[in-house]
């Protein structure tokens, strides 16, 4: 593409030569259209050969951009928004990865999206990857998906909303211009940046930034499982690397490629390391339920699931102590079991007084990354210790 060597995936190549060859008066060369001929469709993502719908969300989020917008660092939500739907209503693609590069952008539109990346979530497996960031707007798309992965130094976060008003009054007269303002309606030049900020318009932007932060908190806490509180305990603030996972904004470490993989064993069922924790969960399950903890214990538990970069370990502990089971933790969290799956098998197992057990199942959102071998795991052995038994 103009006499330049590239190294790029012949898909994406293919991508980026449809949306440019219209705007530049351009013919595609032989070998990409007859590539694109072979496909029973063009789309506007990359597929990998095994039918995972890469999405890049990149750049500048708006509601809209108009035709060569988007190559100035634009991306807007109407077409990220087709391509969701489209990925998950198409059954030849098995999963979706949004890959994130982004500051945020724009309100308008993004809880549309983050709603349907969502709901999309219920027909195949959605994962995110910051890559390397997912700030704000970005964020709130990331948290839509099922398992957050992050680099070493991507960041994640920004949970707010700011707006700015521009006075340029005092520029004006300096400069000997004079505006006149003519307009019906008391709030019509609320936001006239020829004149000050009155305190009525004042009080409508601090409004408005409330009632979209309320908006914001409570459909990330959602997306994420986590209460509203710990979203506003963040303030808005930046993590890195570990410290995002730490903060339960983001699942694992992990670069586009893990989450590649994780996504793939996925797709096909898990991995052989979750295969075989499916085969013995319950028996560790059924022992830890056995035992009474102490809080020393309990902490000793909570502290090793931190030290594995296990994110939900506070929540699952804390929901387990107040369904009365504090003794299943250990065994929840050697699962890397996410808060909604471990809330719906307690409940099950309160429900079920006589037959205390919690039936165990692997499912794409209880992790699905390689783990090391079952009796290997410091926490199993945490409850094997305080069970007073050892793994079969």
């Amino acid at each position: 593409m103009f006499d330049t060597p590239l190294l790029i995936a012949p898909q994406k190549l293919e991508i980026i030569l449809g949306v440019l060859a219209p705007h530049l008066g351009l013919e595609i060369p032989a070998p990409a259209a007859a590539a694109a001929a072979d496909r029973p469709s063009r789309k506007p993502y990359e597929i990998t050969p095994d039918g995972i719908a890469i999405i890049p969300i990149e750049g500048t989020l708006v509601h809209k951009s108009y035709g060569l917008d988007a190559f100035s660092g634009l991306r807007s939500y109407v077409d990220m928004q087709e391509e969701i739907e489209d990925a998950a209503t198409d059954p030849a693609i098995k999963g979706i990865l949004l890959d994130i590069d982004s500051p945020g952008g724009e309100v308008a539109g993004v809880f549309d999206l983050a709603d349907t990346i969502y709901s999309a979530r219920t027909a195949k497996p959605v994962f995110a990857v910051a890559n390397s960031d997912a700030f704000s707007a970005a964020y709130l798309l990331a948290s839509s998906a099922k398992l957050i992965y992050t680099g070493r130094t991507s960041g994640l976060g920004s949970i707010g909303v700011i707006v700015t008003h521009l006075d340029v009054s005092e520029s004006d007269q300096k400069r000997g211009y004079k505006y006149t303002v003519v307009h019906a309606g008391a709030r019509k030049a609320d936001f006239n940046p020829h004149a000050p900020l009155s305190e009525e318009a004042r009080a409508v932007m601090e409004a408005e930034v409330e009632r979209t932060y309320e908006l914001l908190v409570a459909t990330v806490a959602r997306n994420r499982g986590l209460a509203e509180a710990a979203i506003r305990q963040t303030e808005a603030g930046l993590y890195f690397g570990n410290d995002a996972v730490k903060a339960r904004l983001a699942d694992h470490m992990g670069t586009r490629q893990a989450a590649l993989a994780d996504l793939r064993n996925a797709i096909n069922g898990g991995t052989a390391a979750s295969i075989q924790l499916k085969g013995q969960a319950m028996n560790e399950e059924e022992r830890a339920a056995e035992a009474t903890p102490s809080a020393a214990d309990i902490e000793a538990i909570r502290a090793e699931a931190y030290r594995q970069g296990y994110a939900d370990a506070t929540e699952i502990v804390d929901l387990c102590e107040l369904a009365g089971m504090p003794g299943r933790a250990g065994a929840l969290l050697a699962k890397q079991t996410t808060p909604a799956v471990a809330r719906q098998q307690l409940m099950e197992a309160r429900v079920a007084e006589d037959a205390p057990e919690i039936r165990s199942h692997v499912t794409p959102e209880t992790g699905t990354g390689a783990k090391p071998p079952l009796a290997d795991n410091p926490l199993l052995k945490a409850v094997e210790r305080l069970a007073g038994k050892g793994v079969n």
